[in-house]
């Protein structure tokens, strides 16, 4: 009986992709090596981003704990104190002691919410990527004064959890080197998206970072980024010089990196 010809269509289509995969193959005990590393390297990359994505649910996790059993313990132990402090006190040192144990509340509050948010950005959650990158800028304008920009537009940050994070997770790093060694007095980020890639700029005019710095293999600042980078599949480039220290980096946005239903209809497209 002779084949139909839809039939032996799809078996020269599959003979001849079946050839180019032979053909394909490493001919040298070299190509075979580099092979098997590229295999290795895309293994170990998959493997850390699947990791990073556990570590952050972790974080998450933590941090809501944090800010909804021991916050709110602390917030209702507070609002006691004020009850406390306004009833008659029997002397000056009693009223000492209760302004000092007040004050100690207040500190042990702040502190919480600083770790929770080192934890798991609440802003991240509440208002998104663009709103999340004001409160870090801001914040770390106050804790170091160094000038600290924000270049962006909101409606092209509307991006899923996964993507949102490593974006925050990679601006957070940087800025944490540029307080512990840069020495700079200003700072400025920079994203837009294009079409399917966002764009994403920081520069600063400190001492500017070098070349050796970036190979160092304690540098874990610098290899968390690229691992960052490199797991949602971005490139990311990091010079150095007299003038300061510039990253940057080339996402490339999937339709699954996008939140869509919060995308304004003229971006959607995009």
């Amino acid at each position: 009986m002779s084949m139909s010809r839809p039939l032996l269509v799809a078996a020269l289509i599959l003979a001849a992709r079946f050839a180019w995969r032979l053909d394909a193959r490493p001919t040298t005990l070299a190509e075979q090596r580099e092979a098997d590393a590229r295999a290795r390297m895309a293994g170990r990359r998959a493997t850390d981003s699947a990791l990073e994505n556990i570590r952050e649910e972790e974080r998450a996790h933590i941090a809501r704990e944090l800010h909804d059993d021991l916050g709110q313990l602390l917030a209702t132990l507070r609002v006691d104190m004020s009850l406390l402090m306004r009833q008659p006190v029997a002397d000056d040192a009693t009223r000492d002691l209760l302004a000092g144990m007040d004050g100690r509340l207040l500190s042990a509050i702040t502190s919480l919410r600083r770790i929770a948010s080192n934890l798991r950005p609440h802003a991240l959650d509440e208002g998104g990527l663009y709103f999340a990158l004001q409160s870090l800028r801001h914040e770390f304008a106050e804790r170091h004064g160094i000038v600290c920009e924000l270049a962006a537009r909101e409606d092209e940050l509307v991006l899923n959890d996964r993507y949102s994070t490593a974006l925050f997770r990679i601006v957070q790093e940087s800025l944490t080197n540029i307080a512990r060694h840069a020495q700079a007095r200003h700072v400025r980020i920079a994203l837009r998206r294009h079409r399917a890639t966002l764009y994403l700029t920081i520069e600063d005019d400190g001492r500017g970072i070098a070349q050796a710095d970036m190979e160092k293999p304690t540098s874990f600042g610098l290899l968390g980024m690229r691992e960052r980078v490199w797991a949602i599949r971005g490139d990311i480039a990091i010079t150095g010089s007299h003038r300061g220290t510039r990253i940057e980096i080339h996402l490339p946005l999937p339709g699954e990196a996008l939140d869509i239903g919060k995308l304004p209809n003229a971006h959607r497209a995009n």
